[in-house]
């Protein structure tokens, strides 16, 4: 009887302990191709994190459900780097059991799918087509609502953009440090990137103590949202003499010569994630705050790290090109919590108790 009671102790200490969280991420989906018709054909690739950290429960399957007709899948298990790609199957559900995806914490789980289909014929215009739903089912093949992710695209041309009013510009000057002044408003110091600029021609002038003045006339226009101005300044060279703008992207005074600008030796990178906010991490060192504008960056590869309180932390590489202005746009990942794990643990600690003194007292 003893040993009855502490083997049913410990089942109820297990199921209270056992979170009902989703332990999966969703993450590089592409659409081939990107603009999509009824009857057209498409092929969706995704990448689903599966366990990093957190193991996958092999009690519980991972479940894919597509609205395409005529599907075909094919996946791949990746385990710590290594890859077994399973046979192709047809069908508009595909189901992975937990025992083929449970691994301890420390082993990283990825899962590479790859599905062809056709949108179906009648599906209407302008409609957001579920491609792939990712979903876990658990030990009684029941849907976790709270793990059910959707891959939308939308489906026929999509809206045109419509016609942006306001630009940016990004100023450099050697040495920095210069007043930037726009329209003789004092809008910062170099480098700095103006933003919401209004379409149209501007005056930018930066002034530095013991330099002259440098005056540069700028053209906003929707299909130029960001202009580029690399001002050189030297005290011995008169500014009507300094260098100009690229002539694609800045217009100057008439009249006044504009020499051939030196070859740009640096480039920039533009971050945006969403949400806002995220610390901007660029080779370990911090920039600056999401969106942000980052000057000067050799050329070459750069690793990005995105920091921000309640989101997994994001890190990539990127390339950074000479004289342009590399655009870097994602979006965070909440950080995966278990809700009230301390409560369940103290659940679960009283109800051994109260077992085990069950069981004493059947036993004397």
């Amino acid at each position: 009887m003893h040993t009855s009671c502490l083997k049913w102790g410990a089942f109820l200490v297990l199921l209270l302990l056992v979170p009902c969280v989703t332990a999966f991420s969703v993450s590089s989906t592409t659409v081939d191709p990107t603009i999509l018709n009824p009857g057209d054909s498409v092929n969706v690739t995704t990448k689903v994190y599966v366990a990093s950290g957190t193991p996958f429960s092999a009690f519980d399957d991972l479940q894919f459900v597509t609205t395409l007709d005529d599907p075909v899948w094919v996946y791949t298990v990746i385990i710590g780097g290594v890859e077994n790609t399973r046979p192709a199957d047809r069908g508009k559900i595909l189901t992975i059991g937990g025992y083929e995806l449970s691994y301890p914490a420390n082993e990283e789980v990825v899962v590479d799918i790859a599905l062809k289909g056709q949108v179906p014929a009648a599906t209407p215009e302008g409609t957001e087509l579920p491609l792939i739903t990712v979903q876990e089912l658990d030990a009684r093949s029941r849907v976790i609502t709270s793990s059910v992710t959707e891959i939308r695209h939308l489906i026929g041309k999509p809206t045109p953009t419509p016609t942006p009013e306001y630009g940016q510009i990004v100023i450099t000057s050697e040495p920095e440090g210069a007043n930037v002044f726009l329209d003789n408003t004092l809008r910062g110091i170099t480098p700095v990137t103006l933003k919401a600029v209004s379409n149209g021609r501007h005056t930018v002038t930066l002034r530095l103590e013991g330099y002259e003045d440098v005056v540069r006339e700028v053209t906003v226009t929707a299909d130029s949202p960001q202009v580029i101005a690399s001002l050189a300044r030297q005290s011995s060279i008169p500014a009507t003499d300094s260098p100009s703008v690229p002539a694609t992207a800045v217009q100057e005074t008439p009249g006044t010569p504009a020499p051939q600008p030196a070859a740009a030796t640096t480039g920039s990178l533009s971050i945006t994630t969403t949400p806002p906010g995220a610390l901007v991490f660029i080779d370990g060192q911090m920039k600056g705050i999401s969106p942000a504008t980052i000057p000067g960056l050799s050329p070459g590869p750069h690793k990005i790290r995105l920091v921000l309180d309640g989101y997994q932390d994001f890190e990539t590489s990127t390339e950074i090109a000479a004289g342009s202005t590399s655009e870097f746009v994602t979006g965070l990942s909440t950080r995966k919590t278990v809700p009230g794990f301390e409560t369940v643990t103290a659940l679960a600690a009283v109800s051994l108790v109260l077992i085990v003194l069950c069981c004493r007292k059947r036993d004397s």
